[in-house]
C-alpha cells in the first residue's frame, strides 16, 4: 500500500512540475520595434504620357501626335537629353482609355542629372511620372534589424517591469524585411521603417 501511495505522490509531483513548466511557457509578452530603413537609388525612370486629349482645346496649332512628339523631343534635345533612349509603348496608352491619339514613352537612366532634365521638360499634352528603383544593402538591412530588436527589448522590459516580471528568451520573431523592389513612385517625405514583432517569455 505504501509503495502504491509513493508512486501516486511521485506521479502527482510530476504532473505539477509539467503544469508549472507549461504555465511558465505560456507567460509571454508580445512587442514590436522599428528602425529607419536606408535605401539607395540605383536607377531613375520617367514615364511620359503624350495625349492629344490635353492639347485639343489648349493649342489649335498642334494638329496631331507626331507634332506633339516632335516638339517634346526638340525641347529635350535642347536640354542635352538623348531621345533615342526612349522606349515607346503605344498599347499601354490605348489601355488607359483616352479618346484621342497618344502614346506612352519610358526613359531609364542612372544619372540623376538627366532624370531632373526630363522632369523639368514639361509641355502641354505631356504628363510625367517620376519613378525610381531602390536597393537596401545587406549591411543596412542588418543595422536596421539590430536597432529594431533593441527597441523591441526596451518595450518588453517596460511592460514586464509594470507587472513586476522580467524578460526571458525569445519565443518567436517576425519582420517586414525589405525586399529590393521593382519601379516605385518617388516620395521624398516618406521614411520606410524596418519593423520586427517579437514574443518573449516572461520570467
Amino acid at each position: 500500500m505504501k509503495k502504491i501511495t509513493l508512486i501516486l505522490v511521485l506521479f502527482l509531483i510530476g504532473i505539477s512540475s509539467t503544469e508549472a513548466q507549461t504555465n511558465s511557457k505560456e507567460r509571454t509578452v508580445t512587442v514590436s520595434g522599428a528602425a529607419p530603413l536606408e535605401k539607395t537609388i540605383e536607377k531613375y525612370r520617367i514615364k511620359a504620357t503624350l495625349s492629344m486629349d490635353q492639347v485639343y482645346y489648349a493649342d489649335t496649332r498642334m494638329e496631331n501626335l507626331e507634332q506633339l512628339k516632335k516638339q517634346y523631343f526638340t525641347a529635350l534635345k535642347e536640354n542635352g537629353v538623348d531621345v533615342s533612349k526612349f522606349e515607346e509603348k503605344e498599347m499601354e496608352y490605348f489601355s488607359l482609355g483616352y479618346q484621342r491619339d497618344g502614346t506612352v514613352l519610358y526613359y531609364e537612366t542612372n544619372s540623376k542629372e538627366i532624370a531632373m532634365k526630363l522632369v523639368k521638360t514639361n509641355l502641354q499634352g505631356v504628363q510625367l511620372q517620376f519613378q525610381v528603383k531602390q536597393r537596401v544593402s545587406s549591411e543596412k538591412n542588418k543595422a536596421a534589424l539590430e536597432l529594431a530588436l533593441k527597441e523591441a527589448m526596451k518595450n518588453a522590459n517596460s511592460l514586464c517591469k509594470a507587472i513586476n516580471t522580467s524578460v526571458g528568451e525569445i519565443i518567436s520573431i517576425s519582420s517586414n524585411q525589405y525586399h529590393n523592389e521593382d519601379w516605385t513612385s518617388y516620395y521624398t517625405d516618406y521614411q520606410e521603417q524596418f519593423t520586427v514583432n517579437v514574443v518573449y517569455q516572461m520570467k
